[in-house]
């Protein structure tokens, strides 16, 4: 942490200090353990705040309460309830909320995802393809929105950028491919969705504009001064 803080301590990207990723903070000595991480860390930069990105569920985790962000990781969809679709949403405000509940701090859900082989196309939606994976997304893209109407949930991490290698398991199909591009960095589907979503949050919090290629031409849906029913409202 000491030599992180010091290489990037003045980079204007650098907005909170991440002290792990997914430890092991349901075990005996995790809570002093990590308090004295967080509390060294504050020493090296009193101007950021700590976090961490927790993996534990939070009845489990011993060291939420020393950070001042709380940080989850979970991938609802795919590792756990996999192909439950329809359970994302609820279980994402669930725990968001639990974890906001127990310790009165903000919250980031700080990574969600699946893995999608680039060009498998699959209806209905199936894991590994690109229509689950755009669904995947959608369905937290809800459960988001809801939490952002409470003003301590504030943000949301999605892993991955591009797919990459791993070590050969029979859980990966050629690397890690939960990347909305793919290795050679050509979008798969979700980055669309996702763009479009960035972009509608965008002109949200701060009234930016559209560009033009941003959703694709289908038909002029205006209603016709010549239609002989009132379509005012359509």
């Amino acid at each position: 942490m000491e030599q992180l803080i010091h290489r990037d301590r003045n980079h204007p990207s650098v907005v909170m200090w991440s002290i792990a990723n997914e430890p092991r903070t349901n075990q005996l000595n995790a809570g002093s353990y990590f308090q004295y991480v967080a509390n060294y860390t504050r020493e090296l930069d009193p101007s950021r705040p700590v976090t961490a990105a927790i993996a534990v569920p939070s009845s489990d985790d011993k060291a939420a309460k020393y950070l001042d962000i709380i940080s989850f990781n979970r991938y609802n969809g795919w590792y756990s309830n996999s192909g439950r679709l329809d359970m994302i949403t609820k279980r994402v405000i669930d725990e968001a909320t639990t974890w906001f509940k127990k310790h009165n701090k903000p919250v980031i859900m700080s990574e969600y995802g699946a893995d999608t082989v680039e060009g498998l196309h699959l209806l209905p939606s199936y894991v590994w393809s690109e229509e689950y994976q755009t669904e995947l997304f959608s369905r937290h893209f809800r459960a988001f929105d809801t939490l952002r109407k409470e003003s301590w949930f504030i943000g949301e991490f999605v892993w991955n950028f591009a797919d990459f290698k791993t070590a050969q398991t029979v859980t990966r199909v050629g690397g890690n491919k939960k990347g909305i591009f793919t290795r050679n960095r050509q979008p798969k589907a979700v980055a669309h969705l996702l763009r479009q979503r960035y972009f509608a949050l965008g002109r949200e919090v701060d009234q930016c504009n559209f560009p033009e290629d941003l959703f694709t031409y289908i038909a002029d849906v205006r209603p016709s001064r010549n239609a002989k029913h009132d379509t005012t409202d359509l």
